[in-house]
């Protein structure tokens, strides 16, 4: 029985690391958008809203980083 809790500890932190990865990715690509967006060829009216939806999918991934951490909690008998 204790492999499984090891193995449940170890899915959960790659599931944290996989959200938090694409959460600073969104957050760095919408940061380089806002900033270089016209330089890569995108409209200038175009560039604040892809970086503002970068910027949400930053804030909804860091959200279920946590509502995940929570769950898996919840789970545990």
């Amino acid at each position: 029985m204790d492999s499984i809790g090891r193995e449940r500890g170890r899915s959960l932190k790659f599931v944290q690391i996989v959200f938090a990865v694409l959460a600073l990715l969104s957050l760095v690509l919408a940061l380089a958008v806002s900033t270089r967006g016209v330089d890569w060829g995108l409209p200038e009216s175009s560039t604040y809203p892809i970086a503002l939806a970068f910027l949400l999918v930053g804030a909804v991934d860091t959200i279920l980083l946590y509502a995940w951490e929570r769950i898996f909690q919840r789970s545990e008998f």
